[in-house]
């Protein structure tokens, strides 16, 4: 980690290199030896630290896994958690959804609402990493947030994160040169227009429209910054570093990551735990089995069984449970049942999902509690068709999220009533077999990329979290991906 004297020795030898270049050139150097609120180092190598007294590790449990740790690939809603631990962007979100401050320390809007500057904090650092050619994290400087951006618009990434930007000016003339000019030498542009950096320590963003969510779609997953250097050439190449809270520190399975507490955070102070695990299970009966034994403290969303299991009928948690945990209601996640117009399903055949999900014989929502739960048939201007008789067998898009595989299973149950069938194929984006899929949408995140797919049923599902009691200052907000760990704090390792 960087340390005072290692800053004071740099210091001397970039005085030394003024002293030598001077009379070629002029520049200004400029060096932190005060970081804001640098903790004592607590966490070490984690198998020593993890036995002194003190030593306060929570251990966070998933029924999905994290596929990567590079921002633009976060596709579920722990992966977009433990995005916000090792990264920040410029703004963020409080506990009641505001915007608050990030990595910018202050902004501001002109008149029109179409010109927003920036102006970055001068103390944020890169946590050490070997991207570096020193291996110590270097300074944060606007042009790292505007290729964060360039970045977003590349054809090797997904366009959920420039969706949400296209009304940058200029962005979606680059963003379409980017993704249909497949020959790199034939584009004509070569920059985001409306992204300017007049310094270091300030980027403008320019409108093309008024746009009242802007400054919280900056605070989503997806605009968090990290340094150009941890971008390699391919997926698997990307290395995890931010200016976060928390270091990713290393991954000892494929269902465990380890994230140690980031000591020269600017913010070093709010953070109470010296180690954040967050481990995926196979299914939802291990864990909570793994929640029940204390190897687990927090399961940050419920999924339908465990939901059925753990709460009343008044959708309370049961008593037994209630001297162990809390129980959190967050924001809900919406799901889309799509039909695919150019599978071998037919229009007439769409329509009968479209009645049969709109039915009370989907089990799936009757097991489900009333108030975390809600259902809507999507009323389309299409006309009226007669519906078949009898389906063709149905094949639908694989997926690992719980409540869409315990949906398609309930539909399939009520398609078999009316003499059809649906299955489950090892697909991961929509075929001419497929003739049905899921796509999920968040709060201020949707799923544009799938809106040619025609929509035939929606519900949303509320986040609930399942937290031990002796966690404190642990909220959620009505954001499912939202994740804030500053100040939350729960009892030592040798206590729990």
């Amino acid at each position: 980690m960087k340390s005072l004297i290692l800053r004071n020795k740099l210091f001397v030898v970039f005085l030394a290199l003024f002293i030598i270049i001077g009379c070629k050139q002029t520049e200004t150097v400029i060096v932190n030896d005060s970081p804001t609120a640098i903790a004592t180092d607590t966490t070490g190598t984690e198998g020593a630290n993890e036995n002194e007294a003190g030593f306060r590790k929570l251990v966070i449990g998933d029924d999905q896994k994290i596929y990567s740790l590079d921002p633009l690939f976060a596709d579920n809603t722990v992966s977009m958690q433990a995005t916000q631990l090792v990264y920040e962007g410029l703004v963020r979100l409080n506990t009641n959804g505001d915007v608050a401050s990030g990595i910018a320390e202050s902004w501001t809007v002109s008149d029109d609402s179409l010109r927003y500057t920036f102006k970055l904090r001068p103390d944020i650092f890169y946590q050490d990493s070997e991207v570096f050619s020193t291996g110590t994290g270097r300074r944060l400087t606007a042009h790292d947030v505007k290729y964060n951006f360039n970045r977003m618009a590349k054809a090797e990434v997904p366009p959920r994160a420039a969706q949400l930007f296209m009304n940058i000016r200029g962005f979606e003339p680059y963003f379409q040169e980017q993704r249909m000019v497949y020959n790199p030498e034939k584009r004509n542009i070569n920059d985001i227009s409306g992204i300017s950096v007049p310094n270091q320590e300030t980027i403008v963003f320019k409108l093309e429209q008024k746009d009242p969510q802007f400054l919280k779609k900056l605070a989503t997953p997806y605009a968090v910054i990290y340094p150009e250097e941890a971008v390699g050439e391919e997926l698997k190449d990307f290395s995890p570093v931010g200016t976060g809270p928390f270091n990713f520190s290393k991954q000892p399975s494929d269902s465990t990551y380890i994230f140690s507490k980031f000591n020269d955070y600017y913010d070093a102070n709010s953070i109470k735990l010296n180690r954040v695990d967050i481990t995926s299970h196979s299914n939802e009966q291990d864990l909570f089995k793994s929640m029940s034994t204390g190897n687990l403290h927090l399961i940050p969303q419920l999924g339908p069984q465990l939901i059925n299991s753990l709460l009343n009928s008044d959708n309370t948690l049961q008593s037994s449970y209630t001297n162990l945990y809390n129980l959190y209601k967050g924001g809900a996640t919406t799901y889309t049942l799509r039909w695919n117009a150019h599978s071998t399903i037919s229009k007439d055949e769409a329509a009968k999902v479209r009645r049969i999900s709109s039915s009370d014989s989907i089990s799936f929502f009757r097991s489900l509690p009333d108030e975390y739960i809600t259902s809507t048939v999507v009323d389309t201007t299409r006309p009226k068709t007669t519906s078949p008789s009898q389906l063709p067998p149905i094949y639908a898009m694989y997926s690992d999220d719980p409540f869409i595989r315990t949906y398609l299973g309930s539909l399939s149950e009520a398609l078999s009533k009316e003499n059809g069938s649906l299955k489950m194929i090892q697909h991961r984006a929509p075929s001419r077999k497929t003739g049905l899929f899921l796509t999920k949408s968040y709060p201020l995140i949707p799923d544009s990329q799938w809106s040619n797919y025609e929509p035939i049923f929606q519900f949303s599902i509320d986040q609930l979290a399942l937290v031990r009691n002796e966690i404190e200052q642990l909220h959620f907000n009505q954001y499912p991906w939202w994740f804030n760990l500053r100040n939350v704090t729960l009892p030592a390792a040798e206590n729990m």
